[in-house]
């Protein structure tokens, strides 16, 4: 049967059949040179732009000199003169190398200072004071001088470093000059600020402050943040202080505020400057040295000639001499001060009292379980049952020392009665804090537990002894405990415990640092089985009892 196809289908495979042909282009035919014209005009046209960009480039190309390699000329940087390159104050750390030492035995009674105004001598010996201790003596011996000098020729003297122990004396060694070169002023401003780091060595600094400066009209303030910073800074504004105590964070706060001004600042102290030095408090240090350099720059006026700078004063007991720390506060014509027989100088310096008597008590680590029973037998055996400052490495381990130890003595000796306390971070309200320093001065705490953090601020003449129940952390946290006792040239004693090799070799190590002159560590040694009876240990498990109890009805 013969296929039919459709007509259409059928012409269309004929053009197919014909188109499919070769053929050779029409380049003078119209028909074809308007069908592909629009092509044609794209190709020719990018044909003549290649052209000439081959062109272009080839005169390009001949203008070309090769050149030696050079760095280009770059615009001067405008110069701020508020910025002062730590360089160079890197540069010249001689002063670190040549300290002056004073001896810490060294004594000299206040009334041998001629230049100090007799109501500072009156207000002093009200205070029991009398006598100028060796930290002071240097101190005084310095910056009175400079006082002096600056009457008839204002010069900058220098700034001043002074490292001595915990406890002899350096509050008053800066409080004394700076009362003494103030209290003639005429119109109140900002000439003294006094750094700290916690709020009770505010009010202890704010105290002494207000007992020595009787007689005169100065204005004192203390900043700690039991205020809101808008009540603070209104007060300040509408009453300029004399002199300011403060903690870091607290002043930057109102320095970045604009509540107070440093243009008239003539001291600067900073005190516990170790630990200061080692917080950010929001980069306190760069922030108040770059306002005191920012209203020296401003000050450029003739009376800017027979103005001071600001003085700084460094104090702690553990200075140190790192070199990048200390760039901060930007030194000019510094004077290191060091309250030591030993002339020695390391990276860290650490110096405890030089009345201190120190003691280690090594047992093996299989007494660890008992060393709350250790630590009550021996203080009953030492007849140190009172005035006595135990160090525990927490709040919860402070606490719990506390009610075991209460709980042992009433057991161990239950005609007598002693009265532990703990204080950390728990109870650390001014309230509390205050009764339980209060009580435990005149004896009705027999034994306080403390935290390294909290017994910074504890100032009391009446501790005579010291345990390390805990081992401290570093040389620097042993120094500020042990710097609770042996105060103002008194007696103290300090004992560190040491259960196991372990622990005993990490304390040798970290006393490697501490600086004592001739003096060394005593090994004192405990006969176990002498100190603890059997009917001890089991006195000692009725009480771990009656511990679980309280605290499970609690």
């Amino acid at each position: 049967m013969k296929e039919i196809k459709d007509p259409e289908m059928a012409k269309h495979e004929t053009d197919m059949e014909v188109d499919s042909e070769p053929k050779e282009p029409l380049e003078n035919d119209p028909e074809y040179l308007s069908k592909h014209l629009h092509i044609f005009t794209k190709f020719q046209k990018s044909v003549n732009d290649n052209g000439d960009l081959g062109e272009e480039m080839d005169e390009e190309n001949e203008e070309i000199e090769k050149q030696d390699l050079a760095p280009l000329p770059q615009p001067m940087l405008p110069r701020d003169k508020r910025l002062i390159s730590n360089t160079n104050h890197l540069k010249n750390l001689d002063w670190l190398a040549t300290p002056l030492y004073a001896s810490p035995e060294e004594t000299k009674p206040l009334s041998e200072f001629k230049t100090l105004a007799p109501f500072m001598l009156k207000n002093l010996e009200a205070q029991g004071i009398k006598d100028a201790f060796s930290v002071q003596i240097s101190v005084l011996n310095l910056l009175l001088e400079d006082f002096e000098k600056n009457k008839l020729q204002p010069d900058f003297r220098g700034d001043l470093l002074v490292n001595a122990a915990t406890g002899s004396g350096k509050t008053l060694a800066y409080l004394i000059p700076i009362i003494q070169a103030l209290h003639k002023r005429v119109v109140p401003r900002v000439r003294a600020i006094i750094l700290v780091p916690t709020k009770p060595l505010i009010n202890q600094v704010k105290s002494t402050l207000s007992q020595i400066s009787k007689g005169t009209n100065l204005s004192i303030v203390n900043l700690k943040n039991d205020k809101s910073i808008n009540e603070e800074a209104s007060k300040l504004t509408q009453n300029e202080p004399d002199i300011i105590v403060s903690t870091p964070g607290r002043l930057v706060d109102h320095i970045t505020k604009g509540s107070i001004s440093l243009k008239y600042l003539r001291y600067l102290v900073i005190d516990e400057a170790d630990r200061l030095l080692n917080q950010s408090f929001q980069n306190w240090c760069q922030t108040l040295i770059s306002s005191i350099e920012m209203h020296q720059i401003k000050t450029n006026d003739i009376s800017n000639t027979w103005s001071l700078k600001p003085q700084k004063l460094i104090f702690s007991a553990t200075l140190t001499t790192d070199a990048g720390k200390l760039s901060h506060l930007k030194f000019e014509k510094p004077r290191l001060v060091i309250i030591n027989n030993q002339e020695q100088m390391v990276n860290e310096i650490f110096s405890v009292p030089a009345t201190l008597s120190e003691n280690k008590i090594s047992l093996g680590s299989a007494k660890s379980p008992t060393k709350p029973l250790i630590l009550a037998k021996f203080l009953i055996d030492q007849q140190k049952t009172s005035n006595v400052l135990v160090f525990a490495k927490s709040n919860e381990a402070s606490l719990r020392l506390s009610r075991l130890l209460t709980l042992i003595f009433a057991k161990l000796i239950p005609n007598e009665s002693i009265n532990v306390m703990h204080i950390n971070s728990t109870n650390n309200i001014t309230s509390v804090r205050t009764k339980i320093l209060k009580d435990f001065s005149n004896k009705t705490i027999n034994i306080l537990i403390a935290t390294d953090l909290i017994a910074r601020g504890i100032d009391l003449l009446s501790i005579t002894d010291v345990v390390n129940y805990d081992l401290p952390n570093s040389s620097r946290e042993y120094v500020h405990r042990v710097g609770r006792t042996a105060r103002a040239n008194q007696l103290g004693h300090a004992y560190t415990l040491c259960f196991g090799k372990g622990e005993t070799k990490w304390f040798n190590s970290i006393m490697k640092d501490v600086g004592r002159g001739d003096k060394s560590i005593n090994d004192v040694e405990l006969d176990f089985k002498t100190l603890v009876t059997s009917e001890d240990e089991h006195l000692y498990a009725d009480a771990l009892q009656d511990l679980q109890k309280q605290v499970y009805n609690k």
